[in-house]
C-alpha cells in the first residue's frame, strides 16, 4: 500500500520532533536530577558528620570522672568494667575500653564477652599514639578484635599530676547510614582521602578502591591495620567530564559533597536509566496529547465532513427526486400531448363523421327504399333481388353507423346495472357468428353482482366489438374456443375476453386503439372498433388493455370502477 506523501511527510515531521525533543528533555531532566543530587550529596554529608560527631565529647567525659582516675591510681580494675558497661549502654556506643599508658586494655565495656578486648594491646592504631600525645583521636578502621568496622574516638587520661597515665577510647559503628541507604534505594559511596571506600550502600562495594593505592599508602594502611585482610580490590569506576560516572560499565549521574569532620567525600549515584525512563514517558505523554489533538482536530473534520457529505447525498436525493418528478411531469406531458393528438384526431374525426353521415344519410336511405319497393313489386323476400347491392347498402348503412358514434356528443342517460347482465346481452348480440363459426364460449362469472354505473348499452357496444374481435381472431383456427371472465379486483370491475386466434403480433393497446387502424384484410373492418371501445371506457372513468396470451391468443381485458368506489 502506497503510503500517502502528506501523511509520510507529517510522520517524519513528527519523529524528528520527537528525537530532538528527547536529548533536549534528556538534557533537562538530568540536570534537575543533578541539582537535586548535589542538595541530597551535601545532606548525606551532613549526616555522616552528624554521626560523627555523636559520641564525640564523650571520651573527654570518661577521662574527667573522678572513679575512672582513681580506679587506674588504685589498679582498681574490678570497678572500672561495670563502670565502663554503664557508659556505654546510656551512650548507645559500640565499645568503650579502656588502655593504660602502655596501651593494654585494663578494662572494657564488653568485658564479659569472649571477645573482650580486656588485656590486648593497640598501640599501633593512630588513636592510641595521639592521645598519648594529648590529643584527641579520630580513626575509621576495621576492628582488630571483632572484625567490625567503626569510627574510634580517644582522649588522654590525666592522674592527679596531670601526666597522662591511660587513654579512654570510644567506638561507634556506622552500619545504620548504610542500611538507611539501602532502605531509600540510593545508591552512595563514602571514601576517604586515600580514595578507599568506607561507606556504600551496596554492601559488595565497600573496601574497594576508587584509584590504585601507591606503595607508600598500602605500607601505611598495612602498619595500622586499618583494613585488616581486605583485599581493597580497585573498583571499575571512570568519571567523564561531562558530569557522567560510569560504574562496571554502567554510567550514572554523579554528585559530590565533602564531609566536614573527615574531609570524606560523598558519592552519590543516579542511573541514567531512570532519567531516560522519565523522559521518555514525557515523550509518550507529549505524543498522546499531540494524537490526541490530531485525532480531536481529524474527528472534527471528518464530523464535518460527514455532516457536507449527509448534506450532499440529500441534495442528490432532492434532485434525483427533482429529476424524477420532471421525467414523470415530461411523460405525462408525452401522454397528454398524445392524447391531445388524439383527441384532436378524434375531433376532425367527429367533424369528417358528421358530413359523412349528413351527406350519406339520405342517399343510402333513398337506395334502401327503392331495394325495398322493388322486392314488394316483385313479391320477392328482403334481399333477395339483388343481394350483393343490398349487402353494399348494409355495408355503408353500419359505416355511418360507426362514424355517427364520433359525431354524437355524450348525453347517454346512466343507471346501474350488473355487468354479468350486460356481457350476457352482447354474447346474444354475437350469438350467430359463434354458432356459424362454430365456436366454444366460456363463461366465468363472478358469484356476486357486480353493479356499475353507468350507460348499459355503451358498456355493451364495447363488449360486442370485443367479442366480434374475437370471433374473427379464432374463425381460422383449428381450436376455436373463447374464455370471458366478468369479476372484481382491488375495487375494479373487470370484464376480460381471451381468444386462442394468432394474438396481436406485438402491438401494444395504445397502437391498436387508434382510428382506422386494422389487423384484417380489406373489407372486413375500417378500424374503428377498438378506438370507439377504448373512448366508452375512458368516459366511464375506465381503460382497455390488451396482450398476447402465452398459448399465442389475445386477451382484451375491460376494467371499469365498481358502483360506489370514486375515481
Amino acid at each position: 500500500m502506497k503510503l500517502n506523501p502528506k501523511i509520510f511527510a507529517a510522520m517524519l515531521v513528527i519523529l524528528m520532533a520527537s528525537i530532538g525533543s528527547y536529548f533536549f528533555l534528556l538534557q533537562y531532566f538530568s540536570q534537575q536530577e543533578t541539582a537535586q543530587m548535589e542538595k541530597r550529596a551535601i545532606f548525606f554529608a551532613s549526616t555522616i558528620d552528624d554521626a560523627l560527631r555523636r559520641l564525640d565529647h564523650l571520651p573527654f567525659v570518661i577521662s574527667q570522672n573522678s572513679a575512672i582516675i582513681n580506679a587506674l591510681e588504685t589498679e582498681n580494675n574490678d570497678a572500672l568494667n561495670p563502670l565502663l558497661k554503664s557508659f556505654w549502654q546510656s551512650a548507645n556506643a559500640d565499645h568503650i575500653f579502656l588502655m593504660d599508658i602502655n596501651g593494654k586494655t585494663i578494662a572494657a565495656s564488653n568485658f564479659e564477652s569472649p571477645d573482650s578486648f580486656i588485656g590486648k594491646s593497640y598501640t599501633f592504631r593512630p588513636y592510641f599514639q595521639d592521645a598519648i600525645q594529648g590529643k584527641a583521636g579520630h580513626f575509621f578502621a576495621i576492628g582488630a578484635t571483632t572484625g567490625e568496622p567503626g569510627y574510634f574516638i580517644s582522649a588522654p587520661v590525666h592522674n592527679s599530676d596531670g601526666h597522662i597515665f591511660g587513654v579512654v577510647v570510644v567506638k561507634t559503628g556506622l552500619d545504620l547510614l548504610n542500611q538507611a541507604w539501602r532502605n531509600s534505594g540510593e545508591r552512595i559511596l563514602v571514601s576517604n582521602a586515600d580514595s578507599v571506600i568506607l561507606l556504600a550502600s551496596k554492601a559488595s562495594e565497600q573496601f574497594h578502591t576508587l584509584e590504585a593505592l601507591s606503595a607508600y599508602t598500602q605500607r601505611k594502611m598495612s602498619n595500622v591495620q586499618q583494613f585488616a585482610n581486605q583485599p581493597l580490590g580497585l573498583l571499575n569506576w571512570h568519571v567523564e567530564d561531562n558530569g557522567l560516572v560510569s560504574v562496571d560499565d554502567v554510567r550514572y549521574l554523579l554528585a559530590q559533597a565533602k564531609t566536614g569532620k573527615e574531609n570524606w567525600t560523598v558519592h552519590l549515584l543516579s542511573n541514567l536509566a531512570g532519567i531516560h525512563q522519565q523522559t521518555a514517558s514525557a515523550i509518550a505523554v507529549g505524543l498522546a496529547i499531540l494524537f490526541g489533538i490530531i485525532i480531536a482536530i481529524t474527528s472534527f473534520r471528518s464530523g464535518r465532513l460527514k455532516r457536507a457529505l449527509r448534506q450532499s447525498d440529500a441534495d442528490r436525493i432532492d434532485l434525483t427526486k427533482e429529476i424524477e418528478v420532471r421525467k414523470m411531469a415530461e411523460t405525462e406531458l408525452e401522454v397528454a400531448k398524445d392524447e391531445l393528438e388524439r383527441a384532436s384526431r378524434l375531433a376532425a374525426l367527429g367533424q369528417l363523421s358528421a358530413s359523412i353521415t349528413h351527406e350519406l344519410g339520405q342517399p343510402i336511405s333513398a337506395m334502401r327504399n327503392y331495394l325495398t319497393a322493388e322486392e314488394i313489386a316483385a313479391d320477392a323476400a328482403p334481399n333477395s333481388l339483388n343481394p350483393q347491392l343490398s349487402g353494399l347498402v348494409d355495408r355503408m348503412q353500419n359505416i355511418c353507423n360507426q362514424l355517427r358514434f364520433f359525431a354524437t356528443p355524450n348525453n347517454e342517460d346512466k343507471s346501474i346495472f350488473d355487468l354479468r347482465q350486460a356481457s350476457d346481452a352482447a354474447i346474444d348480440l354475437v350469438k350467430h357468428g359463434l354458432t356459424a363459426e362454430n365456436i366454444v364460449l366460456n363463461k366465468h362469472y363472478a358469484t356476486d353482482a357486480v353493479n356499475l354505473e353507468g350507460n348499459q348499452q355503451r358498456v355493451e357496444q364495447v363488449l360486442v366489438n370485443l367479442l366480434r374481435n374475437a370471433i374473427d381472431a379464432v374463425s381460422t383456427q383449428k381450436l376455436r374456443r373463447i374464455d370471458i371472465y366478468v369479476n372484481v379486483f382491488q375495487q375494479q370491475a373487470f370484464v376480460r375476453v381471451v381468444d386462442t386466434g394468432s394474438g396481436l403480433g406485438g402491438l401494444k393497446m395504445a397502437d391498436i386503439e387508434e382510428p382506422f387502424m386494422t389487423t384484417k384484410s380489406s373489407g372486413q373492418g375500417m378500424g374503428l372498433g377498438l378506438s370507439i371501445s377504448a373512448k366508452i371506457a375512458r368516459d366511464m372513468k375506465g381503460r382497455i388493455e390488451a396482450e398476447d396470451t402465452e398459448t399465442g391468443g389475445a386477451e382484451f381485458t375491460l376494467w371499469l370502477p365498481l358502483l360506489g368506489v370514486r375515481v
